[in-house]
């Protein structure tokens, strides 16, 4: 495997925090999620439907779910910090079998859960475009360097693909976690999004809000799914390792990818 550090990148982002009050509020009605009820909606196979909107939508849509859902707290309260670094081929061979829409595609990075102390190698994989998986390995926290247990896991679940990964988008955003109380439903609602290469290329995505709805298959009617379209959320496949190639490659082709990156200037 290639070096994931050779370029000598920390992770360095400095973002221009929205006003979270309104949805801190907003979450007022959610009970707080229990350690039982959190193993109980892993969904690591899962159908995956994702909306984009403004993050001043939010507020409303939540108010819609009342206490449908509990909210995953981290110490410091209901909205947590997350910050990844995918890898892909110099290609970007991920990239490409996003845009295309291959039926098998992966997606490799490191993530760090700041709030929590932990950091893990995942591998989320696509083998149609609806079910997800996601496999994943601890390590300890910060580290960003494979360890030969985690090389193992990579050449698991990745092949030969696995050799020629390097370091390409750096992605931090802020989380709402939500989880079905009486539904097996997981819903996480990101925003303060911003993107960065290991080159120092930067964009910053603004008021953008991602909403991702995860079932073990797609329900259109759950609470979440209903409020969703009361407030006018559209649906819109966009991935936020895709977008971050996107708008900090300007050379790639992403013609297919256009009607999701105009949504998200329109915002």
């Amino acid at each position: 495997m290639r070096d994931f550090l050779g370029s000598g990148v920390r992770w360095d982002v400095s973002v221009a925090l929205l006003s979270v009050d309104p949805i801190a509020n907003a979450l007022r009605a959610a009970p707080k999620a229990s350690p039982e009820l959190l193993q109980a909606r892993a969904l690591l196979r899962r159908t995956d439907t994702k909306f984009v909107t403004d993050v001043a939508r939010i507020p409303a849509v939540l108010e819609r779910i009342g206490g449908a859902y509990a909210a995953l707290w981290v110490p410091g309260g209901p909205i947590a910090t997350y910050r990844s670094l995918y890898f892909d081929s110099p290609d970007l061979r991920c990239f490409h079998d996003h845009r295309r829409s291959r039926r098998l595609r992966h997606k490799a990075r490191v993530r760090h859960y700041p709030d929590r102390g932990q950091t893990f190698f995942e591998v989320k994989s696509k083998r149609n475009d609806l079910v997800t998986t996601k496999h994943r390995i601890e390590v300890p926290y910060g580290v960003e360097r494979p360890t030969e247990a985690v090389l193992e896991f990579l050449r698991e679940q990745l092949g030969n693909l696995a050799c020629d990964l390097v370091p390409t988008a750096y992605v931090h955003y802020r989380r709402i976690s939500l989880l079905g109380v009486d539904v097996n439903e997981r819903v996480t609602i990101d925003f303060d999004l911003e993107v960065s290469t290991p080159e120092g290329d930067r964009h910053d995505f603004g008021p953008v809000a991602i909403v991702e709805v995860k079932q073990p298959c797609l329900a259109t009617t759950t609470p979440i799914m209903r409020a969703l379209a009361a407030e006018g959320v559209k649906r819109r496949s966009l991935s936020k390792y895709v977008a971050a190639v996107a708008v900090t490659h300007p050379a790639v082709r992403r013609n297919r990818l256009l009607p999701s990156l105009r949504a998200i200037e329109r915002i």
